[in-house]
């Protein structure tokens, strides 16, 4: 059954692509067939991977729709790039994207079984807390560049209200190669899928 993890944000730079990488590249190490779609007009994830064939990328949109401020999908032209072996869906979303956009209601056409990932910094927490609210289905909070300490701060949003599965917090590290190596973010990734496999 083919499920998808939606990374969400309300702000860019929270790192929201590189993590969109580091499941892509953990499903690849497992041997589990993905899919990247990014709605990302900028082309994030093209860029971090150098538009490797070792990734199938599905492009919603263009750095031309961007600029010239019309994104709008072509639904058949989509259609065709799911064609294929996959099971898993990555999902990145542009910055505050709406849960009724034209793009998040192809994408439930293609599979509704989602697990939303809100990624933040400490600054935006309350901001990304009243967005994730909008969002139908399981929804996981990260706040990236932050400490094990602001997990404890949120836990009422888990157990009392109910809003996030759960709430994972990842540290600053020194560069993107310790980053792509920690153990820390690979915990995450089993998480995720762990949650993805449970509540969808």
């Amino acid at each position: 059954m083919r499920k998808r993890i939606r990374l969400l944000s309300i702000k860019g730079g929270v790192g929201k692509s590189v993590l969109a990488l580091q499941i892509a590249n953990y499903l690849k190490e497992v041997e589990v067939p993905f899919v990247i779609e990014e709605l990302d007009p900028l082309e994030t994830i093209c860029v971090l991977t150098s538009c490797s064939e070792d990734y199938q990328i599905i492009k919603y949109f263009s750095i031309n729709d961007f600029l010239y401020n019309r994104l709008k999908i072509d639904e058949k032209k989509l259609e065709r790039q799911y064609l294929g072996n996959w099971r898993i869906a990555i999902s990145d979303a542009y910055t505050n994207i709406s849960p009724d956009d034209e793009a998040i209601k192809f994408q439930n056409k293609i599979t509704d079984r989602n697990l939303n990932v809100f990624l933040t910094d400490k600054l935006t927490i309350n901001e990304t807390i009243s967005y994730a609210r909008k969002w139908e289905g399981p929804r996981v909070l990260i706040v990236n560049f932050s400490d094990e300490g602001i997990v404890n701060d949120l836990l009422d949003y888990v157990y009392n209200e109910g809003l996030f599965v759960k709430i994972f917090s990842i540290p600053i590290f020194d560069s993107f190669s310790d980053f792509q190596d920690s153990e820390i973010i690979k915990d995450v990734i089993k998480e995720l899928l762990s949650i993805l496999a449970e509540y969808t």
